[in-house]
């Protein structure tokens, strides 16, 4: 879409929402194995929990057969949001500017908040925040992240974007992310403007108060345009990447990498040496938007590869065919579906038998650590937790 997407409405998506001919090939993923990557077609193997269904829904919308109702507003947000309908679905979509299903799901959001159609709960109290502030805080927004002496350079190329504090998961992997750091001896910066980049407020179609929010967070980053952005929270820099040029007008673009990328880096320059620590096996699971939005695949599993002692074993399910792991799904349609989701990609972690789940995305960690409890909670890491535990 383009910048006239935040006033977009269904009848600017009629043509795409009527070439679905309910081929299912937005729920399954590569052949021969063909598995079934849609968590609601996973958890209820109905049209209606599909992307295809969601489709069907604003093209009953359209054609006035049906009207908005709480319990749509159950179904659409209760989609998780993976992305994977995009990536497989090659009927459904227009390429300039381009709308996909996801894209399509996200319009219907923003027609059912403009009526006050959304799920109790943490969609409820972030349109409550918004509403009031323009913005939205979380727990931790507050956390001290200090970066030491030794590598904080303001005027040097690079700059950590520090933002979105709304995990409690976020704030421990950034410390990690600062010693690793400190060990590489890598010259940063920081940006913490504070609040949301704009990335959750447009997945939950929050659209009227994300044109201001997104143009006020620019205009605080342009003083750092002709640096290099390193990115913790793969949403944050899929959207920053892909959605600010869509959206704010004369927006420059920036460099960026993800942490992943850095760390393989420090490793290959011989910057950073894994500690020889005892032999231990891990699984790695790909968070949807490091892996289907920003096609960032590899770099997380070379990085694991320069760790003395540390065996990958890949789940049945892996990158761009992996399963979501629920945490972004808000609605209630489906009872229980965000943990029953996590429940089944924990179940693929079991399979392998591995001390270890490894993930580069704090929601999917704390997604995973709610579904397994305290003990076993500790079982799930995140990437650059891992790598600052065993590297000297």
């Amino acid at each position: 879409m383009s910048t006239r997407q935040l006033s977009f409405s269904l009848d600017d998506v009629r043509r795409p929402v009527s070439l679905c001919i309910k081929c299912g090939c937005c729920i399954y993923g590569d052949w021969p194995e063909n598995p079934v990557l849609c968590p609601l077609y996973s958890y209820d193997r109905t049209f209606t929990a599909s992307p295809g269904g969601l489709i069907y829904v604003v093209r009953a919308l359209l054609e006035k057969h049906i009207d908005y109702s709480p319990s749509m507003a159950e179904l659409a947000f209760t989609c998780a949001g993976c992305g994977a309908c995009d990536v497989l679905c090659r009927v459904v979509s227009f390429p300039s500017p381009h709308v996909g299903i996801w894209d399509i799901i996200r319009l219907l959001r923003s027609q059912l908040v403009k009526r006050g159609l959304f799920p109790n709960g943490k969609t409820a109290w972030i349109y409550d925040q918004i509403r009031k502030k323009g913005d939205y805080l979380d727990k931790g927004q507050g956390i001290n992240l200090r970066i030491p002496k030794k590598i904080m350079d303001d005027k040097g190329s690079t700059v950590l974007f520090a933002e979105c504090f709304h995990t409690d998961a976020q704030s421990k992997i950034f410390e990690s992310a600062l010693r690793l750091l400190e060990k590489i001896g890598k010259p940063i910066s920081r940006f913490s403007d504070g609040g949301c980049c704009g990335s959750t407020l447009y997945d939950l179609g929050f659209w009227e108060q994300l044109g201001v929010l997104a143009n006020a967070k620019w205009e605080k980053m342009k003083a750092f345009e002709d640096k290099e952005f390193i990115f913790i929270n793969p949403h944050c820099h899929e959207f920053i990447l892909k959605r600010y040029p869509e959206i704010i007008p004369g927006y420059n673009g920036i460099k960026s990498r993800h942490f992943s990328e850095l760390l393989v880096n420090a490793f290959r320059e011989g910057k950073l040496k894994s500690k020889n620590l005892s032999k231990i096996k891990i699984s790695y699971h790909d968070p949807c938007y490091l892996g289907r939005g920003l096609g960032v695949y590899e770099p997380p599993r070379e990085t694991l590869s320069f760790l003395s002692g540390v065996e990958l074993v890949e789940m049945a399910r892996n990158r761009a065919n992996s399963l979501c792991c629920g945490a972004r799904a808000l609605g209630k349609y489906l009872s229980n579906f965000q943990q029953e989701t996590a429940k089944k990609r924990l179940g693929e972690f079991r399979a392998t038998g591995a001390d270890l789940l490894i993930t580069s995305c704090p929601y999917c960690k704390d997604a995973f650590q709610k579904v397994m409890g305290d003990e076993e909670g500790e079982r799930v890491k995140d990437l650059i937790e891992f790598v600052d535990e065993r590297t000297g």
